[in-house]
């Protein structure tokens, strides 16, 4: 296996992609950053509002994909509450 390598992503990354298959107007706003993590990271931010300036960590980063997959989650999840009694007419 010379000259191979593998690279690991953290399950965050992994995770994020994901749910990532649930979203497919985020998906497309994507397919212009194929190949590039970081941008891609970027784009989702920029779709909830969420600001990014500076430099990162790798561990900055993969809490971001965290934080991006809950809010992705909670986007096309439908909470469901009971709100008393009710009677069909």
């Amino acid at each position: 296996m010379q000259g191979r390598y593998i690279h690991l992503f953290p399950q965050e990354y992994l995770d994020l992609q994901q749910e990532l298959r649930h979203h497919p107007d985020i998906v497309e706003l994507l397919q212009k950053h194929e190949g590039d993590l970081h941008l891609g990271l970027a784009e989702i931010a920029a779709h909830f509002n969420i600001i990014l300036d500076g430099q990162y960590f790798e561990s900055d980063l993969t809490r971001l994909a965290e934080i991006l997959t809950k809010k992705l989650y909670e986007k096309r999840t439908l909470i469901i509450t009971d709100t008393g009694p009710h009677t069909l007419q």
